[in-house]
């Protein structure tokens, strides 16, 4: 994978992460959800990241998303405690 490839998932991965699980921020989570997976997608399809590298990035999106649900609902993370 390209170095500004890993940069820009790695930038729009924390973006993802430094969202509060409230309801006014599900809008910008969605729009970095998108970002990112339209970085995924764009860059799979440029060959600039191999099919088990997109596959890779695509299961860590996946994997934030069920995070940031799970702390929305109350069930998981540090606001359940």
């Amino acid at each position: 994978m390209q170095n500004n490839l890993r940069r820009a998932l790695d930038i729009a991965y924390e973006r993802i992460r430094r969202q509060p699980p409230a309801p006014i921020s599900s809008i910008a989570f969605t729009g970095n959800y998108g970002l990112c997976l339209g970085i995924i997608m764009g860059a799979q399809a440029c060959n600039g990241l191999t099919n088990d590298e997109a596959a890779s990035e695509r299961a860590h999106l996946a994997m934030l998303a069920a995070l940031h649900d799970m702390q929305g609902s109350g069930r998981g993370g540090p606001s359940a405690h």
